[in-house]
């Protein structure tokens, strides 16, 4: 499954980076991209394994807001 969201409170690249690095780190995603110009994340993940309220969380986590 392919999901889209927007990341809110990045500041630089180097935050778009980060958030990637958790999210690929995470069990069930297969793959993420974060934009920090938009500020949109493109996460693919096995819904079998991981959901959408986990992916949105491991963002928080890290001090990110989620739309």
């Amino acid at each position: 499954m392919k999901i889209q969201f927007k990341i809110t409170n990045m500041s630089c690249g180097a935050c778009a980076r980060v958030n990637e690095k958790f999210l690929v780190k995470a069990r069930g995603v297969l793959s993420a991209k974060v934009d920090y110009k938009s500020g949109l994340a493109a996460v693919e993940f096995d819904e079998k394994t991981i959901s959408q309220k986990q992916i949105k969380e491991i963002i928080t986590k890290n001090g990110y807001g989620v739309i």
